[in-house]
C-alpha cells in the first residue's frame, strides 16, 4: 500500500467543499492515522506525530475557553502532526500560525460531520485500493447523474477538475479543445495537446492521461487530465468521468442529428420544386429561423479526401457538418443545411447587399480548416427566389468538380471564377466537344502519358505567359533551347501552328477541355 499523504485524504476521503486554507505547500506530509479532538482535556492526547487531526472550532472552545484554534495549532506543531482539519469559522491569526508553523489547514464545510469525515479517512489509510475504488464508484454515480439532470459538459468537467484537483480538457476527433478547466502550466499544457492516442504522455513538462471517449468504432473524441504528477486516483477519475462525459456527446449529437434532419428535409423539400402552397413553406422557413424572402447562395461544404480513390468516411462528414453549424452560429448566421454523402450543402442568405459574399464566405472557411483542414467551400450563384435554389447548387457542384483541379484547397471555389470552363461544362455531354478535344489534343495527351514527357504543362505554361518564350521558360525552370524543342513537338504530333491564331485558340480550347475531362475522371473515381 502506498504511503498515504494529506492530499490523499483531501481529495479520497474528505467532503469534496473541503477548501485548503493554508500549507498548501506542505500536502505531502505523511498521514499514519485519523484523530478526534476529546471531549475532555486535553483535547488530544497519546499523539505519536504524523496524525491528522479533526477539529471542532465550537467544540475546543467549549472545552477550554482560553484554547483557540491558533494556540491548538502551535501546540499539536510540535509533536509534528500531519494536518488539521476544522469545522467551523477558521479565523484570520489561525491561518497565519499554520502557514508559519508549515501545517496543512483544511476547512470541512459546515454540515460535515466528524465521525463520518473519521471513518472515510480510516477507509483510506486501512485500505487505499477499497476505497479509491469506492470514491470512483461514487464519483461516475455522481456525474452520470449529473449528465442526466440536464448538466452539461463544462459542468461535468467542474465536477472533475474538483474532485481531482488537477487541469482536464475535453477534445473533439480532430484533436481540437471543446472545453478546458484548470489553472497554471497545466492549463497550458492542455491547450497546446492535440490527442491523437490514448495513455501516458509527457507534453510541456506536464504528466498528461489521455482517456478516449466512446468506443473503438464511435469515437466521441478524447478526454485529458495533466498536473506536476499523476496518481492513480487521477487515471481512475479521468476513466470514470469518460463515461459520463461521452454519454454527454451522445446526447448532444442526438440533438445535433435530429436538428440535420429537419434542417435537410426542408432543403431536400425546396429542391424539390416549389409547394402549391408557398405561405406554408414560409411559414415553415420561419419557425425554423429562416428568412426565405432573402435572396441565397448554394454553398457546398465538402470533405477532401487524401487520395483520389478515398471516400470520406461517414463519421468525418458528421464532423465537418457539426463543424459547419458550430462556424455559421459563430458567425451569427442562420441558414437552411443539408448533409450529403461527400459534405453539406448549406445556402447562405445575403442579408446586407454592401457585405461581398466573398468576404463572409472566406472568413467561414478561415474559421473551419483551423480545424480541418481538409475542408473544400464552393459557391454558386446567387439565387433571388427560392425556385432558383436547383440552379445555383448544380453551380456550386461545377465549381467543386473543376474548382479543385483548377485552384486547388487554397481558396474559396466560386462558380463565377470559372470563365471559360462554365461553358465547357455546360457542353461536357455534348459529342461534338469531345470530337474537337480528340483532333486537336487527344493524341499529345496520349503521348505525354506514355512518353513521361511535360508537353502539356509546356504548352499551358506557354497560353498562361501569353507566348512569351523567356517568361515560359522562367516559369517551366527550363532553358530557352528545350523550351523550343519541346513547342517543335507539340506542333508535329499536334499538326498544330503555334503562330497561327486561329491554330492557337483552337489548342487553348482544348486545354480546357482537357481540364475538365480530367475533373469529371477524377470526380467519378471518387464515386
Amino acid at each position: 500500500m502506498p504511503p498515504i499523504t494529506v492530499r490523499d485524504v483531501q481529495r479520497l476521503a474528505l467532503p469534496s467543499e473541503t477548501v485548503i486554507v493554508a500549507g498548501s505547500a506542505h500536502l505531502s506530509h505523511q498521514v499514519s492515522w485519523v484523530v478526534m479532538q476529546r471531549a475532555t482535556p486535553p483535547a488530544f492526547a497519546n499523539l505519536r506525530g504524523g496524525e491528522l487531526a479533526l477539529v471542532s472550532i465550537q467544540a475546543i472552545q467549549a472545552l477550554d475557553e482560553h484554547l483557540t484554534l491558533t494556540r491548538l495549532i502551535e501546540r499539536l506543531a510540535r509533536v509534528p502532526i500531519a494536518a488539521i482539519a476544522a469545522v467551523g469559522p477558521i479565523p484570520e491569526l489561525a491561518q497565519i500560525m499554520a502557514e508559519s508553523v508549515r501545517m496543512p489547514l483544511l476547512h470541512l464545510p459546515d454540515s460535515s460531520n466528524l465521525r463520518d469525515v473519521e471513518r472515510e479517512i480510516q477507509r483510506l489509510i486501512s485500505d487505499y485500493d477499497a476505497q479509491i475504488e469506492r470514491r470512483a464508484a461514487q464519483l461516475s454515480t455522481l456525474l452520470t447523474q449529473a449528465s442526466l439532470g440536464g448538466a452539461g459538459l463544462n459542468e461535468l468537467l467542474d465536477v472533475l477538475a474538483e474532485r481531482t484537483g488537477q487541469a482536464v480538457g475535453c477534445y473533439s476527433t480532430t484533436g481540437e479543445v471543446r472545453a478546458l478547466r484548470g489553472r497554471g502550466p497545466a492549463r497550458v499544457a492542455l491547450q497546446t495537446l492535440h490527442p491523437r492516442a490514448s495513455g501516458a504522455i509527457k507534453h510541456l513538462a506536464q504528466s498528461v492521461w489521455v482517456q478516449p471517449l466512446g468506443t473503438a468504432g464511435d469515437r466521441l473524441g478524447s478526454l485529458a487530465i495533466a498536473g506536476n504528477t499523476l496518481d492513480d486516483w487521477d487515471r481512475l477519475a479521468t476513466q470514470q468521468g469518460s463515461a459520463a462525459i461521452a454519454l454527454e456527446l451522445a446526447k448532444e449529437q442526438a440533438v445535433q442529428a435530429a436538428e440535420d434532419r429537419l434542417r435537410g428535409d426542408f432543403v431536400h423539400a425546396v429542391l424539390l420544386g416549389p409547394p402549391a402552397d408557398s405561405e406554408a413553406l414560409f411559414q415553415r422557413a420561419q419557425e425554423l429561423g429562416y428568412n426565405l424572402r432573402l435572396p441565397h447562395v448554394a454553398l457546398l461544404c465538402s470533405v477532401l479526401p487524401r487520395s483520389s480513390n478515398e471516400t470520406p468516411s461517414e463519421n468525418v462528414v458528421v464532423q465537418a457538418a457539426n463543424l459547419l453549424n458550430t462556424s455559421l452560429a459563430t458567425l451569427n448566421v442562420s441558414a437552411p443545411t443539408m448533409r450529403r454523402a461527400d459534405g453539406t450543402l448549406c445556402y447562405l442568405p445575403l442579408r446586407d447587399q454592401t457585405t461581398h459574399t466573398r468576404d463572409v464566405v472566406e472568413k467561414l472557411r478561415i474559421q473551419m480548416i483551423a480545424e480541418m483542414p481538409n475542408i473544400t467551400i464552393a459557391l454558386g450563384k446567387e439565387a433571388s427566389s427560392v425556385a432558383a435554389w436547383p440552379r445555383s447548387l448544380r453551380e456550386a457542384e461545377q465549381a467543386l468538380l473543376i474548382g479543385r483541379q483548377l485552384f486547388g484547397n487554397s481558396r474559396v471555389l466560386d462558380f463565377s471564377d470559372l470563365g471559360v470552363y462554365r461553358l465547357l461544362l455546360l457542353l461536357r455531354e455534348s459529342p461534338e466537344l469531345w470530337d474537337f478535344y480528340r483532333t486537336n489534343l487527344a493524341g499529345l495527351a496520349e503521348y505525354d502519358q506514355k512518353q513521361g514527357n511535360e508537353l502539356l504543362k509546356t504548352l499551358e505554361a506557354f497560353f498562361a505567359s501569353l507566348g512569351n518564350l523567356a517568361r515560359t521558360s522562367e516559369v517551366l525552370h527550363v532553358h530557352r533551347n528545350t523550351l523550343l524543342y519541346r513547342l517543335k513537338r507539340i506542333q508535329e504530333i499536334t499538326g498544330m501552328d503555334l503562330d497561327n491564331a486561329e491554330d492557337r485558340l483552337a489548342l487553348w480550347l482544348s486545354l480546357k477541355a482537357h481540364r475538365v475531362l480530367e475533373s469529371m475522371e477524377h470526380f467519378d473515381g471518387e464515386g
